[in-house]
């Protein structure tokens, strides 16, 4: 350790630039990670929430719940196959509601069975079983456009009117706002179609039903359009963003490492052993790795205090950790390269004295 800590007081201009450039990717690693995160949750959150087990769509659908269409026939049928708690799903995405002296909100609203359907997270206000006529639970991100509890808004594609009970928790679908509606507002017949549900949610045994498929929850999440897509590509980055930092880092101690091949001979020859000079290349790796984390981590959380609410950015602490964990990680293992390069160095031949 103090030959670790006595080289970085020596070289001081040499490890601050590697740690600056372990900052500056550590910090695009964790930007990426939180919009890949973020993205996610918004397009995904209202169908991973959904107080259901299963999800039932037809096989035209492809395990898009949007894709999918069921008539009062259909759903009859697949009610009378299914044990447990049982609600349709209609889906109307795009529509828009306003209140009096405000813009129009685009929204997607979640119609469902409120007598049949489970308690759901609430941030505020009345669970989807306690909803009246014309009421309605609306995702907590809708309060940064000035929506508050009673309020009373109106549809743009039917003109209904509708009051705001209260506010939910983690609603999103396609990174737009969620409301929750009973089918018996009739919000989802705007779509003008003569099918009148998406799906089927019911929590119960996995059963196999003939002209339809049964989706878990992950399942569903899946089955978004553009969802796996686009997490596939960002994470694509996030993982090139981890190869090229690892690489940066251990070619960084590498030449180092070369550069200094007299000075590793000079101590093997005193009775350094190899062990002793590997414990410092590694405790010199661990702490630029740990300076650039925690200052790139400070640049992190000061940036999500000046970027906009709605930007899709979403780093979690076990997110954080687990990035971090994984980084730290790479680099240790990218400095076995000049781990190795110390174990093969001979004492007689870098102080040039081959006889």
């Amino acid at each position: 350790m103090f030959l670790a800590f006595k080289e970085l007081r020596h070289s001081k201009v040499r490890y601050t630039l590697i740690a600056l450039i372990m900052t500056a990717v550590l910090f695009l690693v964790f930007f990426i990670s939180g919009l890949a995160n973020g993205l996610g949750f918004g397009d995904s959150a209202a169908i991973k929430n959904l107080q259901a087990e299963h999800v039932v769509v037809n096989k035209e659908a492809e395990d898009a719940i949007v894709g999918s269409s069921l008539s009062d026939q259909q759903v009859k049928r697949i009610d009378r196959k299914l044990d447990g708690e049982f609600s349709p799903l209609s889906v109307t995405m795009m529509s828009s509601i306003k209140k009096t002296g405000k813009e129009e909100v685009d929204v997607t609203y979640f119609s469902v069975d409120t007598d049949s359907y489970p308690e759901m997270e609430v941030a505020e206000g009345k669970n989807i079983s306690e909803l009246e006529e014309d009421e309605v639970i609306a995702d907590e991100s809708m309060q940064r456009d000035g929506f508050k509890m009673n309020d009373v808004v109106v549809d743009q594609n039917t003109g209904k009117e509708l009051i705001i009970a209260g506010f939910s928790k983690d609603q999103m679908y396609s990174n737009i706002p969620v409301v929750y509606t009973d089918l018996g507002t009739g919000v989802h017949e705007s779509r003008g179609q003569d099918t009148t549900y998406n799906a089927i949610l019911y929590s119960g045994s996995y059963e196999e039903l003939d002209g339809f498929d049964t989706l878990t929850i992950d399942e569903a999440v899946e089955g978004i359009p553009g969802y796996t897509e686009t997490q596939g590509s960002l994470k694509m980055i996030v993982v090139f963003l981890f190869i090229i930092s690892a690489f940066v880092s251990s070619v960084f101690f590498y030449v180092i490492t070369i550069h200094k091949q007299n000075q590793l001979g000079v101590l093997k020859a005193i009775g350094a052993t190899t062990g002793y000079i590997v414990k410092s290349i590694m405790i010199q790796v661990s702490l630029l790795t740990a300076i650039g984390l925690v200052v790139s981590g400070g640049f992190v959380y000061g940036m999500t205090q000046v970027i906009p609410e709605d930007m899709p950015f979403r780093l979690t602490p076990v997110l954080l950790a687990g990035t971090a964990g994984l980084f730290l990680l790479l680099n240790l293992l990218g400095a076995l390269l000049s781990v190795r390069q110390v174990a093969k160095t001979d004492a007689l031949e870098a102080i040039g004295r081959v006889e």
